[in-house]
């Protein structure tokens, strides 16, 4: 985690001494598929499946040549996991369903390295969570029972879950002409946000985002 902080830290360094060529700023919209990584007890909880949500936010590219820029953003974004099971019990089905929504403010600053239309892009990130709800529902002889819930989040035991994220992600990207490009990337969280977890009991962010991107 040090080591994460140093290169956040190192790169925001290098983007406030004015020495790049040439300054651009931009804005993104796409879908967000977030799947979280459950461990208890030392096993990982199978079931967990991609839940569909929203990503927007907006970034400056900072060029240095026309190969290199560093790329800082802030996002708003929703993460979470979805959880569905059906099964027989007692000759009748049994469906449920169990989501976690969690709603983050990100701050990525990323390498990105152009070549003509396309380019890479990799580094660290920093997230907050501003709201977390758990819904859960289940269906059974016809009957329906629901939970919603808002969670708790901090950094006691007693929370839900931790609210700070930090991660590295990953991307590549298409521009379709000077301003309007297109975007997919990875965003793996490297923080256990289970409060007082261990590496038996932990949780862990990870994401696939799909944008569309527009350069002033």
């Amino acid at each position: 985690m040090k080591k994460l902080g140093l290169a956040l830290m190192g790169l925001l360094m290098i983007s406030s001494t004015g020495a790049f060529a040439q300054m651009s700023f931009g804005v993104k919209a796409g879908l967000n598929f977030s799947k979280m990584t459950l461990k208890a007890g030392g096993e990982k909880v199978d079931d967990i499946k991609f839940k569909p949500g929203l990503a927007v936010g907006a970034f400056a590219d900072f060029e240095l040549s026309d190969l290199l820029a560093v790329e800082a953003g802030l996002n708003v974004e929703t993460k979470g996991l979805l959880m569905k099971d059906s099964e027989e019990f007692m000759g009748k089905k049994m469906k449920s369903k169990a989501t976690t929504n969690l709603v983050y403010v990100t701050v990525p600053v990323d390498v990105k390295l152009t070549f003509g239309s396309f380019y890479v892009l990799a580094g660290p990130y920093v997230g907050v969570a501003a709201t977390g709800k758990a819904k859960s529902k289940m269906e059974y002889d016809g009957e329906t029972e629901k939970h919603d819930e808002s969670l708790d989040l901090g950094g006691d035991d007693d929370d839900d879950l931790k609210r700070l994220d930090l991660g590295l992600g990953i991307g590549a990207g298409y521009e379709i002409n000077d301003n309007l490009g297109v975007r997919a990337g990875y965003d793996l969280g490297l923080a256990n946000l289970n409060p007082g977890g261990d590496s038996k009991n932990s949780a862990k962010n990870g994401s696939i985002n799909l944008s569309v991107t527009y350069k002033f």
